[in-house]
């Protein structure tokens, strides 16, 4: 009785929220104090300064090169805010990206046919999440500190079997994956687009997106719900693995080569362009068009620096600090939305 009457609470608390963003907050008002609103400017009058001083910023050539590089990280970051809407957390998809890429590099060297090595490297990514889902899920070991070991058992497994060697050459045919392009757009800005949209459609509009946003807003009341959570956790972490493998296998063939230093520093990347984006790290609220833009960001802000030949570490406190910006305007947000609720049952 008790568990029911706070999952009844939850529920009413939620629809008040929802009612408080819906109809009290005019459209123009949400827009504007958004998170993605921000990141619109604010890669707007990024790279207006950064024209300024580099026109040559402008060429298709470099906005092509921003794109290619936008596109590993929002692969990831499509799955990554699953993940941290349904209030998980993946750190070990950097090493798991390097699996996905060393054995898809591994299977075409010893010959195996192309369909079938990215299929085996993207299911060993595949693997590695589904073995952090369920220790998080069955073994209850926390997700920072599961998928924290992860990170670092997945690359020393690979650094051991290779031996730091880079793996190569290979198939042409494999290769043209992440080196062709149709209509001088990349094939690799193609697959970003087809996956989130996906994601997208997934995440907004399926009972399988509905479930891990209500796993993420409150774990028990969507277990009274009749939702199986760690089902859903589980796919979501294994989901995250796949997508980490099949980034790590287009790397591959982006370079020609499997490269046992890949990944390196990814999952910091990954998850950064995410919380940018807008979606929480408490769970219940991201967005794929956030994570979109939050990965922008992030290439537009490392190219710029580039170009404009400032030392690469003020990338790093430049993108620190607008993390410590998007947290606390989540908990500002959050804020608000509790105490919106609380007017609501009040009046």
């Amino acid at each position: 009785m008790v568990t029911g009457a706070r999952a009844s609470d939850g529920n009413a608390k939620a629809t008040a929220v929802s009612r408080a963003d819906t109809v009290e907050i005019p459209f123009l008002r949400r827009l504007v104090i958004s998170p993605q609103f921000a990141l619109i400017v604010l890669i707007v009058l990024f790279g207006i300064f950064v024209w300024t001083e580099a026109p040559q910023v402008a060429s298709t050539i470099n906005l092509i090169n921003i794109l290619r590089n936008t596109t590993f990280i929002f692969i990831i970051g499509c799955f990554t805010t699953l993940v941290l809407v349904s209030g998980g957390l993946d750190l070990s998809i950097g090493s798991v990206y390097l699996v996905g890429a060393m054995a898809t590099a591994a299977l075409l060297e010893s010959g195996i046919p192309i369909p079938l090595s990215i299929v085996l490297g993207v299911a060993a990514g595949g693997f590695a999440g589904f073995v952090n889902g369920v220790l998080v899920n069955y073994v209850n070991i926390p997700a920072f500190i599961t998928t924290l070991g992860m990170l670092y058992i997945a690359r020393g497994i690979v650094v051991f079997l290779t031996k730091s060697f880079p793996i190569a050459p290979l198939p042409d045919a494999f290769n043209v994956l992440g080196q062709g392009s149709l209509f001088g757009i990349p094939y690799l800005v193609f697959y970003a687009v087809i996956i989130g949209l996906f994601v997208h459609v997934l995440l907004e509009y399926s009972v399988f997106g509905a479930s891990i946003r209500a796993i993420g807003g409150n774990r028990e009341a969507a277990q009274n719900m009749g939702i199986n959570v760690r089902r859903v956790s589980l796919i979501v972490y294994t989901l995250s693995g796949m997508s980490a493998g099949f980034a790590g296998m287009l790397m591959t063939a982006r370079l020609g080569s499997g490269q046992p230093s890949l990944g390196q520093g990814l999952e910091l990347q990954v998850i950064s362009a995410v919380i940018i984006g807008g979606t929480s790290l408490f769970g219940g609220i991201g967005s794929i068009g956030g994570t979109v833009l939050g990965a922008l960001v992030l290439s537009v802000l490392a190219y710029g620096l580039i170009l404009l030949r400032i030392n690469p570490v003020l990338q790093l406190v430049v993108v620190g600090s607008i993390i410590l910006l998007a947290v606390a305007l989540d908990q500002l947000r959050r804020r608000r939305m509790f105490q919106g609720a609380r007017e609501q049952e009040e009046s």
